[in-house]
This record gives structure tokens, C-alpha cells and sequence, in this order.
């Protein structure tokens, strides 16, 4: 088992899901704390592929919430899980376990921006093309 630690200024709601999904499982929560100026931390121990793929969840479900379109749309939610098949997702699944193998830290909103782009541009691609289909379908 390896340590990690999970940071967040924004998500702690996300954060606190994913402690209780975890706990259930084969992680061990040694710790949350919520610090001054708002930092929001998780320290667990984790061993298994299992909770790279929770936490893959996690930053999926995230990445949807800061799209203002997924976030009213559950229709467009459904749509954005079935990228769950493609090659986008797996490379992503693959980034992170690497990356919780050789890191002991992982920032929530660092790792969106940096690590998660492909995928938000892929959400973005795909909402403006159900966008512009609607306006095309109104137009006749």
C-alpha cells in the first residue's frame, strides 16, 4: 500500500463522496482535515487499482460539474459516459495509476488543469456538436 494525499480548495464535496466510496473498500482513511484558507485534505492509503478508478471517477465527475452545459444536462452526463469505451479514457486511467504510483500528493483542481485537459476539450467537442445538430434540426 502506498500513501496519498489529496488536496482541494473547491471539491471537498466531491472529496468527502469519494472518502465514504473508498472506506468501503480496500483504501484506509487515516485522516480528512479541512485547514484554514479553505484547504480541504484526504490522507489514505491506497493499494489497489480499484481506488485509481474511483478516483478516476471522482475527476471525471468533477470535470462535468465545471462544465456549465454537463452540469444542467443529465442527458449530456449519459452521453459523456460513453466515453468510458474509448481509447481517451483508458490512456486517462492508465495517467493516473502511474501517477499514484510515483506521487504522494495529488491537487484536485492542479491535476484537472494539467492532466485532464484532453479530456475537458473531448466534453467541450462533444456538447457543441449536440449544440450546433439542435440548431441545424430547428432550422428545418
Amino acid at each position: 500500500m502506498s500513501q496519498l494525499t489529496i488536496y482541494t480548495h473547491r471539491y471537498s464535496k466531491f472529496l468527502e463522496c469519494f472518502a465514504i466510496d473508498i472506506a468501503e473498500g480496500d483504501a484506509v482513511i487515516s485522516n480528512i482535515v479541512r485547514r484554514k484558507g479553505g484547504l480541504f485534505l484526504l490522507n489514505c492509503n491506497v493499494g489497489s487499482r480499484e481506488v485509481a478508478e474511483r478516483l478516476l471517477i471522482l475527476l471525471i465527475d468533477i470535470a462535468m460539474q465545471e462544465n456549465p452545459i454537463y452540469k444542467q444536462s443529465s442527458k449530456l452526463q449519459e452521453m459523456a459516459g460513453d466515453l468510458r469505451g474509448t481509447r481517451l479514457y483508458a490512456s486517462l486511467r492508465r495517467n493516473l495509476i502511474r501517477f499514484v504510483k510515483h506521487n504522494r500528493v495529488l491537487h484536485l483542481e492542479g491535476y484537472m488543469t494539467f492532466r485532464m485537459t484532453e479530456y475537458r476539450e473531448k466534453l467541450d467537442m462533444m456538447s457543441y456538436s449536440l449544440i450546433k445538430k439542435m440548431k441545424l434540426c430547428q432550422q428545418d
